[in-house]
């Protein structure tokens, strides 16, 4: 089963980010992924005069990030290309089709008013696909994850992917609303309650958060939900930093050129004070459930049940329990498990069903034991 097929790492030779190979290390190696590790150079750097001298340096390079790495060399291959880097990043993660691109921050220190480098920006502002910001520091695997929603689209892409992950990683995941309060307005023509109306916005929003919460499984899921009241961008900075999350997945919109150019003013200012790694979805998701669906043994169609449980995909790891039925309708695990993810989905009467089912050729089993035991005893 893939889930996350392929990884594009954006790489800098000479100055590589020991946290951005070793994010992408854990993440291969939990989803088996395959790693392409592309190193984007100056159109002069093409010429043959520096070419015959530089490519041999950048592969020798590329090789001690492979070996950093400590993952399959099967799995990983090695890009270089000439020209502008962001143009260059976007095009070949289309072109390959990758899940996610990681992203080390160059962070300039004399940029007092945003802590993401310019580079990073602009992949977030033209990509389409899902880009992981790492900050340095940051601990992998993700011991807490933080993901803000707004109950947008985007925000519900961003909570699936950050639900997906935490489950994966076994991470604290701390999903935020943060309601902004009306603010008092000194005009004489208007007559307002400010705090009753506040008071009303509030209620409402609590009821539409606790609907946006309920499409999703959280189920045996380390997580907190909560709600905040202030300033969105102020208030998700520090929560960040006050809970030292490691990750903040957060969603913008992105379908059209003009949305992408647009972040959203939430998310670009959470972005620019980069308070920890950040991983921001826009028309796709990180993972995607691709089973196999070629295989034929029970034990390759239960593993994928397994890891679609681990994955809180309770659904689909149901019908990959029923085919393995289809193979062996007298398998116990198969027939056990089948009755805990209905009990999961709250589906008491067919988690019975497959329990009797079980518990019924265990009896036949354990009679027709007790019979031979019997029979040998007699020498029937």
């Amino acid at each position: 089963m893939k889930i996350v097929n392929k990884i594009l790492v954006s790489v800098q030779i000479d100055n590589f980010s020991k946290v951005q190979l070793e994010t992408a290390a854990a993440i291969a190696k939990k989803f088996n992924s395959n790693i392409i590790l592309l190193c984007v150079l100056p159109l002069e750097a093409k010429s043959e005069k520096i070419n015959k001298f530089l490519a041999p340096h950048v592969k020798a390079e590329l090789n001690r990030m492979s070996e950093f790495l400590n993952y399959d060399e099967n799995k990983i291959e090695q890009l270089v290309e000439y020209g502008d880097e962001s143009d260059k990043i976007i095009s070949i993660s289309e072109m390959k089709n990758v899940n996610l691109i990681i992203h080390a921050n160059r962070q300039n220190k004399d940029d007092s008013y945003s802590k993401v480098d310019n580079l990073s920006e602009k992949l977030i502002r033209k990509s389409l696909k899902p880009i992981m910001i790492v900050k340095s520091g940051t601990i992998i695997p993700p011991a807490k994850i933080l993901c803000p929603v707004d109950y947008s689209e985007s925000s519900e892409r961003a909570l699936f992917n950050a639900i997906k992950i935490a489950r994966v990683f076994d991470s604290k995941l701390f999903i935020v609303n943060v309601f902004e309060p009306m603010q008092e307005s000194f005009s004489t023509r208007l007559n307002i309650d400010f705090n009753k109306e506040n008071n009303k916005l509030e209620a409402k929003n609590k009821e539409k958060y606790k609907s946006f919460i309920a499409k999703f499984n959280l189920a045996e899921l380390d997580h907190e939900v909560i709600s905040l009241t202030g300033n969105p961008d102020a208030v998700i900075t520090e929560f960040a930093k006050s809970k030292s999350v490691d990750i903040i997945f957060i969603g913008s919109a992105g379908k059209s050129y003009v949305q992408r150019l647009l972040l959203g003013s939430t998310t670009e200012n959470v972005l620019r004070l980069l308070p920890s790694s950040m991983i921001i979805t826009k028309a796709e998701n990180i993972l995607e459930l691709k089973i196999e669906s070629d295989i034929s043994t029970l034990e390759k169609h239960l593993d994928q049940a397994i890891q679609l449980e681990k994955l809180g995909s309770y659904e689909e790891a149901i019908e990959q329990l029923k085919i393995c039925l289809h193979i062996n309708d007298l398998h116990i695990p198969v027939l056990n498990r089948l009755s805990k993810l209905y009990l999961k989905l709250g589906e008491n009467k067919l988690a019975k069903n497959y329990e009797e089912k079980a518990n019924e050729i265990l009896r036949r089993l354990w009679d027709k034991k007790i019979e031979h035991d019997i029979r040998r005893g007699l020498k029937i």
